[in-house]
Protein backbone atom coordinates (compact mmCIF):
# COMPACT_ATOMS: atom_id res chain seq x y z
CA UNK A 1 0.00 0.00 0.00
CA UNK A 2 1.90 2.94 -1.06
CA UNK A 3 0.40 6.47 -0.31
CA UNK A 4 0.68 9.55 -2.51
CA UNK A 5 2.04 12.82 -1.59
CA UNK A 6 -1.36 14.47 -1.26
CA UNK A 7 -2.90 12.04 0.70
CA UNK A 8 0.60 11.96 2.98
CA UNK A 9 -0.08 15.80 2.75
CA UNK A 10 -3.67 15.35 4.01
CA UNK A 11 -2.96 12.93 6.87
CA UNK A 12 -0.39 15.27 7.57
CA UNK A 13 -2.50 17.83 7.56
CA UNK A 14 -4.93 16.11 9.63
CA UNK A 15 -2.54 15.37 12.42
CA UNK A 16 -1.50 18.22 12.80
CA UNK A 17 -5.34 19.52 13.32
CA UNK A 18 -5.59 16.96 15.93
CA UNK A 19 -2.24 17.41 17.86
CA UNK A 20 -3.71 20.94 17.87
CA UNK A 21 -6.84 19.98 19.10
CA UNK A 22 -5.29 18.02 21.57
CA UNK A 23 -3.10 20.63 22.81
CA UNK A 24 -6.28 22.85 23.10
CA UNK A 25 -7.89 20.45 25.24
CA UNK A 26 -4.94 19.74 27.25
CA UNK A 27 -5.02 23.54 28.05
CA UNK A 28 -8.63 23.86 28.68
CA UNK A 29 -8.21 20.50 31.18
CA UNK A 30 -5.11 21.96 33.16
CA UNK A 31 -7.08 25.27 33.56
CA UNK A 32 -10.56 23.48 34.38
CA UNK A 33 -8.24 21.50 36.66
CA UNK A 34 -6.92 25.28 38.03
CA UNK A 35 -10.26 26.20 39.07
CA UNK A 36 -11.69 22.99 40.23
CA UNK A 37 -9.14 23.58 42.73
CA UNK A 38 -9.28 27.13 43.53
CA UNK A 39 -13.38 26.56 43.85
CA UNK A 40 -12.15 23.66 46.55
CA UNK A 41 -9.89 26.21 48.32
CA UNK A 42 -12.87 28.24 48.57
CA UNK A 43 -15.30 25.87 49.79
CA UNK A 44 -13.15 24.65 52.46
CA UNK A 45 -12.79 28.19 53.31
CA UNK A 46 -16.50 28.65 53.29
CA UNK A 47 -17.13 25.28 55.35
CA UNK A 48 -14.36 26.51 58.18
CA UNK A 49 -16.31 30.13 58.37
CA UNK A 50 -19.52 28.48 59.23
CA UNK A 51 -17.99 26.34 61.90
CA UNK A 52 -16.90 29.27 63.28
CA UNK A 53 -20.23 31.32 62.65
CA UNK A 54 -21.79 27.93 64.17
CA UNK A 55 -19.51 28.34 67.93
CA UNK A 56 -20.13 31.81 67.54
CA UNK A 57 -23.92 31.25 67.70
CA UNK A 58 -23.98 28.35 69.93
CA UNK A 59 -21.42 30.13 72.24
CA UNK A 60 -24.12 33.39 71.85
CA UNK A 61 -27.09 30.90 72.66
CA UNK A 62 -25.10 29.28 75.79
CA UNK A 63 -24.72 33.28 77.11
CA UNK A 64 -27.71 34.17 76.32
CA UNK A 65 -29.39 31.22 78.47
CA UNK A 66 -27.10 31.84 80.94
CA UNK A 67 -28.08 35.79 81.25
CA UNK A 68 -31.30 34.49 80.84
CA UNK A 69 -30.96 32.49 83.89
CA UNK A 70 -29.33 35.05 86.00
CA UNK A 71 -31.81 37.55 85.32
CA UNK A 72 -34.47 35.51 85.94
CA UNK A 73 -32.91 34.47 89.45
CA UNK A 74 -32.65 38.06 90.06
CA UNK A 75 -36.57 38.89 89.09
CA UNK A 76 -37.41 36.19 91.95
CA UNK A 77 -34.90 37.83 94.31
CA UNK A 78 -36.84 40.86 93.67
CA UNK A 79 -39.95 39.72 93.90
CA UNK A 80 -39.09 38.24 97.16
CA UNK A 81 -38.48 41.29 98.27
CA UNK A 82 -40.81 43.12 97.11
CA UNK A 83 -43.44 40.62 98.73
CA UNK A 84 -41.61 41.38 102.00
CA UNK A 85 -41.39 44.75 101.88
CA UNK A 86 -45.23 44.84 101.19
CA UNK A 87 -45.10 42.82 104.64
CA UNK A 88 -42.92 44.82 106.00
CA UNK A 89 -45.51 47.79 105.39
CA UNK A 90 -48.65 46.10 106.00
CA UNK A 91 -47.17 45.27 109.56
CA UNK A 92 -46.08 49.00 109.99
CA UNK A 93 -49.46 50.52 109.03
CA UNK A 94 -51.13 48.12 111.07
CA UNK A 95 -48.79 49.06 114.34
CA UNK A 96 -49.62 52.45 113.36
CA UNK A 97 -53.13 52.13 113.11
CA UNK A 98 -52.33 50.62 116.63
CA UNK A 99 -50.89 53.72 117.64
CA UNK A 100 -53.04 56.30 116.60
CA UNK A 101 -55.96 54.22 118.34
CA UNK A 102 -53.77 54.63 121.34
CA UNK A 103 -53.08 58.46 120.75
CA UNK A 104 -56.88 58.69 120.32
CA UNK A 105 -57.93 57.33 123.75
CA UNK A 106 -55.28 59.20 125.63
CA UNK A 107 -56.17 62.37 123.95
CA UNK A 108 -59.74 62.08 125.30
CA UNK A 109 -58.39 60.82 128.63
CA UNK A 110 -56.58 64.36 128.76
CA UNK A 111 -59.43 66.27 127.15
CA UNK A 112 -61.51 64.57 130.33
CA UNK A 113 -58.95 65.35 132.88
CA UNK A 114 -58.55 68.56 132.02
CA UNK A 115 -62.38 69.33 131.56
CA UNK A 116 -62.01 67.53 135.33
CA UNK A 117 -59.02 69.78 136.69
CA UNK A 118 -60.44 73.17 134.91
CA UNK A 119 -63.61 72.57 137.16
CA UNK A 120 -62.44 72.20 140.33
CA UNK A 121 -59.87 75.05 139.91
CA UNK A 122 -63.33 77.02 139.16
CA UNK A 123 -64.62 75.83 142.18
CA UNK A 124 -61.61 75.97 144.67
CA UNK A 125 -61.53 79.64 143.20
CA UNK A 126 -64.60 80.42 143.62
CA UNK A 127 -65.29 81.92 140.17
CA UNK A 128 -67.45 80.03 138.92
CA UNK A 129 -71.57 79.91 139.82
CA UNK A 130 -72.78 77.00 141.73
CA UNK A 131 -76.06 75.80 139.85
CA UNK A 132 -77.14 74.68 143.12
CA UNK A 133 -79.44 76.93 144.85
CA UNK A 134 -80.59 76.83 148.25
Amino acid sequence: MTLSWEQLGELQTTAGRHGDNLKNTRNEISELNRMIQKLQAEIESVKKQNANLQTAIADAEQCGELGLKDANAKLQDLKAALQKAKEGLARLLREYQELMNVRLALDIEIATYRTLLEGEECRMSGECQSSVSI
